[in-house]
């Protein structure tokens, strides 16, 4: 089978694979996925929604909520960058989901471990979890007294 991508340029399923593959590793997005996935495949990954979330930053994050105008800052309600990193292992907050902070220089791997762990991912969700059923306590509104 071959993709037609004009009139004059049949390409073959290989090429397509390496194409994409290029795309993937020099993108300038997707990089805290590609830390985890770095080989792209025609077959799904299974993943739960809050691991993807957690993974891509979305979700009930400050860093999130600013990055779409919902909120004017991107602090968690202790001081700190509210992003999925400062949840997960070392915010004062989530205590009881915390995973072992990543070393300096080894982020992209502690990603890949933590992702690749079911043990982690379980905790990952309760995260989720906890901090959706709690964002108002956790991350105070604009303009309110932490």
């Amino acid at each position: 089978m071959y993709i037609l991508l004009s009139s004059h340029e049949p390409l073959n399923p290989e090429t397509s694979q390496l194409r994409w593959q290029k795309g993937w590793d020099n993108g300038e997005t997707g990089r805290s996925v590609h830390n985890i996935l770095p080989k792209v495949k025609t077959t799904p990954t299974p993943s739960q929604r809050p691991e993807i979330m957690f993974v891509t930053d979305h979700g009930p994050f400050p860093t999130y909520l600013k990055r779409f105008n919902i909120r004017s800052n991107d602090s968690c309600g202790c001081g700190n960058l509210g992003n999925p990193l400062h949840n997960a292992a070392s915010c004062l907050f989530t205590t009881s989901y915390h995973l072992t902070k990543p070393s300096a220089g080894l982020e992209p791997l502690w990603w890949k471990r933590v992702m690749n762990n079911n043990n982690s991912r379980t905790k990952i969700g309760k995260l989720i979890h906890f901090i959706a059923e709690n964002e108002t306590l956790l991350f105070p509104k604009d303009g309110d007294n932490n």
